[in-house]
Parts: C-alpha cells; sequence; structure tokens
C-alpha cells in the first residue's frame, strides 16, 4: 500500500512535526512487538523502533520495500518483506504474534473489499487484547483532485471506521477526527482540477508552523470533523 506519487512520499518524510504527532497519538498502543503496515519507503519506521520494539515493516510494492531498506538502517529489531497483511497471516509463525497492527495513510489505498480481508487478517496476526491503530484520511465530502491523484478510494467517517473494525471482531476503543485546519486547506485544493500534490513550501510550513498548535489546541475541543481520522480497536479475547 502507498501514498501514490514519489512526491508526496517524499514531502511527508519531511513533515516532521506531522509524523511525530501521528506516532505521539499512536504510542499508547504500541506494546512490543508492532506490525507496520503500508511501510512504504519507512517514514514511520524509525519511529516505532523507538524504545526497543521489534518491528516487522510490511508493503506490496517492491520499489517501495528497495528503498525502504535503503533509507532505514538494518537492525536486528526490524524486519521487511515484500508481502500483503493477508499472505502473512496466512502464515503460522505470524499467527497472535503482534501486539499492534498500525498505519499511516493507508487502508485508504485498499480497494472496497478487500479493506475488509484486511481487517480480518489483523485479527488473526494481534495477540488478545492487540491494538488496530490507523491513520486514515477523513471526510469524504472534501474527497477531490488530491485524493484522485494520490489514489485514494475513499476517505473515512467514524460511522464508516468503526463498522470497519467492528464487523471483524473488534472491539473500538477510540475514533476521533483530528486536524480542523487541515479539512479547510484540503477542501480548497481538492476543488481545484489542476492541482495534483501540495506544494513543498505549503506543506513545510504548515508543518512547522500550524501542526504545533494544532497538537496543543484540539485535545481541548469537540472536533465534528478533520482532515484525518485515528481509529482504535482493540482484538478481544475469544
Amino acid at each position: 500500500m502507498q501514498y501514490g506519487k514519489d512526491y508526496s512520499l517524499e514531502i511527508t518524510s519531511e513533515a516532521v512535526h506531522y509524523n511525530q504527532w501521528i506516532y505521539d497519538l499512536m504510542h499508547p498502543y504500541l506494546g512490543a512487538r508492532v506490525l507496520e503496515l503500508g511501510a512504504g519507503i519507512g517514514v514511520m519506521t524509525p519511529f516505532f523502533l523507538l524504545e526497543g520494539r521489534e518491528v516487522t515493516a510490511i508493503d506490496i510494492d517492491e520499489q517501495l520495500v528497495h528503498r525502504h531498506r535503503q533509507r532505514v538502517a538494518a537492525s536486528p529489531r526490524l524486519t521487511v518483506s515484500c508481502v500483503s497483511i493477508q499472505e502473512l497471516a496466512a502464515k503460522n509463525e505470524y499467527r497472535e504474534a503482534f501486539d499492534a497492527v498500525v498505519s499511516s495513510n493507508v487502508l485508504e489505498h485498499i480497494p472496497d473489499g478487500t479493506d475488509r480481508e484486511a481487517v480480518m487478517a489483523m485479527s488473526g496476526l494481534l495477540r488478545p487484547g492487540g491494538f488496530a491503530v490507523h491513520w486514515v484520511p477523513a471526510c469524504q465530502c472534501i474527497f477531490g483532485s488530491l485524493d484522485a491523484s494520490f489514489g485514494h478510494q475513499r476517505r473515512y467517517n467514524r460511522k464508516m471506521a468503526q463498522a470497519l473494525f467492528g464487523q471483524a471482531g473488534f472491539e473500538i476503543v477510540s475514533c476521533q477526527y483530528w486536524n480542523m485546519p487541515g479539512f479547510v486547506g484540503w477542501w480548497l485544493y481538492g476543488r481545484r482540477r489542476h492541482i495534483k500534490a501540495l506544494s513543498r513550501s505549503f506543506t513545510l510550513t504548515y508543518d512547522r508552523f500550524v501542526v504545533p498548535l494544532i497538537r496543543v489546541i484540539e485535545p481541548r475541543l469537540w472536533r465534528p470533523f478533520g482532515q484525518s481520522l485515528l481509529i482504535v480497536a482493540r482484538r478481544q479475547d475469544l
């Protein structure tokens, strides 16, 4: 699973405040053994390796897996594989092997129907009580040219995300919108059909000046919408 164009991948890798924010929101649920779904070029992998965690990073794109291995330093605690989550779940050695299955801007790339298969596979890979933690684009009403350019199949609302994981037998722990200013910016950019990517200057300026403010202010606010959504779901004891 991938973000779409190489350009967007490189810009995302430079958005250090944004990536740190996502990691900090996921941090309470990670445990010691993490499966990173759709790891791409490894933007988030170094965060997940912190605190001595063991990380298995997977992606179905061979070129992205190759770039991941070039970009992220090899470690005995890191396994990088070109494999789908369904294929991984079919291997006995990975059954209930992880404390958390995580992804950042990945599920929206998976075709309808196959996304349900991916979530079912997560259940088999997680230990009982383990967490599925996923950051996804939110609010279909702002779907536009940027989403199409990045290969998005959909944007999620809370009801959709909760149903996706609930129908796979997960207990929903949290499902919250984040980044309300980004909602407005994405809608404005997405209405312009000729715009296929966010400019580097805009992205880095937003990351440096806006994201730190959002991190402080938004947790204190009622958030009925946002550019993104974080869903946390727990595998129930069977």
